[in-house]
């Protein structure tokens, strides 16, 4: 199963934290080679490919999120930079997809719900400790 993408930015993913598990990690933050940040989520599934979005975001609103200080929903819809990541990826051996989407016209039923949140306060940031999730 193919569950990170490689298409720019979107190339060379390493998960930070998974915060969502569900046969495959569904949400979970993730840092690409030259540092950039993207939260992820799974929002869809056709036999031939899946469907994720990733909010790219700074450190510090990682750790606002991760805290619960920011839902889930507001990560996506109100993303620092103003649009999101839409990552259609293949099952077989076909390319990905990555389309921006401006937050906007994001629709809301492929969103968190609103009021949702993660609490890993109690957890070390791992991006100070240099750690990452190996897949």
């Amino acid at each position: 199963m193919n569950l990170l993408p490689q298409y720019p930015p979107l190339v060379n993913l390493e998960i930070i934290e998974i915060y969502e598990y569900y046969d495959f990690p569904c949400l979970f933050s993730c840092q690409n080679a030259s540092g950039l940040i993207f939260l992820a989520v799974w929002i869809d599934e056709k036999p031939d490919h899946k469907t994720w979005l990733y909010s790219p975001m700074s450190k510090s609103r990682l750790k606002n999120i991760r805290s619960g200080n920011i839902d889930l929903y507001d990560a996506f819809k109100k993303s620092e930079d103003g649009f999101i990541y839409q990552a259609i990826i293949s099952e077989n051996d076909n390319s990905d997809v990555v389309e921006i989407i401006f937050c906007e016209s994001l629709n809301d039923e492929c969103l968190p719900i609103s009021g949702k949140k993660i609490d890993f306060n109690d957890q070390p940031f791992p991006l100070e400790n240099k750690e990452k999730i190996k897949i």
